[in-house]
């Protein structure tokens, strides 16, 4: 079921058979959402690579940012994502935390050659940042597509967080070889064994710290 939800998220077409995981590839962007001194959501920035985007972009044709088939085109995506909480799990003092249903802002557009997807994700109950300690992880578990931050400048911290003497890291999964090499060896037709955690082992960490 998390495959076929992923292939709906991304509306991919496939002309020939991929010979590997993963498929398709998203550099992310992070921002945590500050209001009051409390954490209350996350703001990311999916930018998908061009393959992907020229399939998406194949059923949108010639239409514009503020056309209806667009704009409905976006609206599918996030219905998607939605529907697989985000894709995140996120966490404060050891214990899940819960988003709304409905995100607060999402916008698909092209940059180039590219589409670039922002949304915005509210937590249901607010964190105060003092004393907090917070991670939280972006991933698909069927390992289908990639999602990675570039590097270090992509999760970035408001100036709240830097004021309350906060300490934010991303952290690189520790992959062994032989689960590569078992990951990279999927198939397009392929799901990890009934492996949902296959992508989990491959997910980024965002930990922040405050005093």
């Amino acid at each position: 079921m998390k495959f076929k939800a992923l292939l709906l998220v991304l509306c991919l077409i496939f002309t020939a058979k991929s010979i590997s995981h993963p498929h398709s590839f998203i550099d992310m962007q992070v921002v945590p959402d500050i209001k009051q001194q409390q954490f209350i959501g996350l703001t990311f920035t999916w930018k998908m690579d061009p393959m992907t985007s020229a399939d998406i972009a194949y059923e949108l044709k010639n239409s514009k940012e503020d056309d209806p088939k667009w704009k409905a085109q976006a609206a599918t995506l996030m219905a998607n994502i939605l529907a697989q909480d985000y894709f995140t799990d996120f966490y404060s003092q050891g214990k899940k935390v819960a988003f709304h249903t409905i995100p607060s802002h999402y916008q698909l557009r092209r940059e180039g050659l590219q589409l670039i997807f922002s949304f915005s994700m509210l937590l249901k109950q607010p964190i105060a940042i003092k004393g907090s300690n917070i991670e939280f992880m972006t991933y698909d578990p069927t390992f289908f597509v990639s999602m990675t931050y570039p590097n270090q400048q992509s999760v970035i911290a408001p100036q709240a967080l830097n004021a309350a003497s906060c300490h934010l890291t991303l952290q690189e999964p520790n992959v062994s070889d032989e689960l590569r090499f078992y990951a990279y060896s999927l198939d397009i037709n392929q799901t990890p064994e009934e492996d949902t955690t296959l992508g989990l082992q491959f997910a980024q960490k965002v930990k922040i710290q405050c005093q």
